[in-house]
């Protein structure tokens, strides 16, 4: 089968340079547009163009289309091309020049082991949280860009959608066998098993294993973490726990795994959470959505009224009382000001009115502009306040351990 010289999308051509890879459903090139941007293009194969992978490979490309993750790769352009005689689908998506695979077979350092790690856990946590099971995860579909230090999760070709994401109806349901044998959960290779996202973190567990000593841990008696780096040997109880053959047994969620290593100080890792209003996931330590304040209409009963699109906070009152940088006018300033829900009423003499609206509205910037930064403030807080208790969960559960450990019943 011959394989097609060049592509073209609605808007966009792309010239094939060489293979890059090849699965079970497609083959994976290298590109360039037509500005010599080099890209990668993963079509699917046309002698299965007609199956359900098609609509499998639909469901990948809508879901990555949206960019909703720096460590989830992003589909920027797509079409169909006649390949063999038949019409198969391809998508385009930024070239990224390695794998996991190729780094391993470098021997990573350990702290650049664990901080690539981290940004494996972010993407496939961040597919979690949006309702996405991977179910195909190996070190060939984690991909790199050295000169950014960008890794990317890729490949959801065999993902199970909840149906927020569902583009087509297909049978990737989680009882589903689908996966790779070398990375896959004992549950995927069980016909009738419930796979879940703790398959997933069972393949996250066998590959922190293996950037550190490039050893996949299957059985017993695989080369430990510690026995390559000393200061690392609290991760081999963490793979213990994630390669368990029960699903149940293992942690439910990538947060616990995150608990456990922001809690032996590594500062590089970050919770995340789901923003349900954007639908994106974003760090825990983001703050709270905030809409500025606005002022929407000014009236004149007895007093001067100005009226606001929103019932502002009582924090927000606060800050708008006493901000930094104002200037008072005829000792009306803002602690000069009295709410009444969205109403806002000062009294004046009618000369003053002018002056005194404009001065409201820089009263108002500067309040929209304190409380963000105290919603920034509190969150930073929050954050460092749950790294310093999870750091002493660990010390107590090492000192209770050693104890233990020291004394016979």
């Amino acid at each position: 089968m011959k394989n097609p010289e060049e592509f073209e999308a609605a808007f966009e051509k792309y010239s094939v340079e060489k293979v890059l890879g090849e699965g079970g459903a497609g083959r994976v090139f290298a590109v360039r547009n037509s500005n010599g941007v080099a890209m990668a293009l993963k079509c699917l194969f046309p002698k299965i163009a007609a199956t359900e992978k098609r609509k499998r490979f639909k469901n990948e490309v809508d879901f990555c289309r949206r960019g909703l993750h720096k460590n989830i790769i992003q589909v920027i352009d797509e079409g169909l091309i006649a390949w063999d005689g038949t019409k198969t689908p391809f998508y385009v998506m930024p070239f990224f020049p390695t794998t996991l695979r190729a780094l391993i077979e470098k021997k990573l350092a350990p702290v650049q082991a664990l901080t690539l790690f981290s940004q494996m856990m972010d993407g496939v946590e961040a597919a979690h949280l949006l309702g996405v099971t991977h179910r195909d995860l190996k070190p060939e579909n984690i991909l790199y860009n050295p000169s950014q230090d960008v890794l990317v999760v890729a490949d959801f070709g065999i993902a199970h959608f909840e149906e927020d994401f569902l583009a087509t109806t297909v049978e990737t349901q989680a009882t589903a066998k689908l996966a790779n044998l070398a990375y896959s959960a004992p549950e995927q290779r069980a016909k009738g098993s419930k796979v879940d996202l703790r398959a997933d973190i069972y393949a996250l567990g066998l590959m922190l294993n293996e950037i550190f000593t490039t050893v996949v841990p299957h059985g017993t008696g695989y080369q430990k973490i510690g026995a390559i780096a000393s200061d690392y040997a609290y991760l081999d109880s963490l793979v213990e726990c994630m390669i368990q053959q029960s699903p149940d047994a293992r942690p439910s969620t990538i947060d616990e795994i995150k608990q456990e290593l922001i809690g032996r100080k590594n500062s590089f890792i970050a919770q995340q959470r789901l923003d349900a209003k954007k639908r994106e996931v974003v760090p825990a330590s983001t703050p709270q959505q905030f809409v500025p304040i606005k002022l929407v209409n000014i009236d004149w009963d007895k007093a001067m009224l100005f009226e606001l699109d929103q019932v502002p906070l009582r924090k927000w009152i606060e800050l708008f009382r006493s901000p930094s940088g104002y200037v008072e006018i005829y000792g009306h300033g803002p602690s000069a000001f009295g709410f009444q829900k969205n109403i806002v009423r000062i009294d004046i003499q009618e000369s003053l009115a002018p002056q005194i609206a404009n001065h409201f509205k820089e009263y108002l910037r500067l309040a929209n502009q304190a409380y963000q930064q105290f919603l920034s403030a509190e969150a930073q807080q929050r954050d460092i306040e749950e790294r310093r208790r999870l750091e002493r969960d660990i010390a107590e559960a090492e000192t209770r351990a050693r104890i233990l450990k020291s004394v016979k019943v």
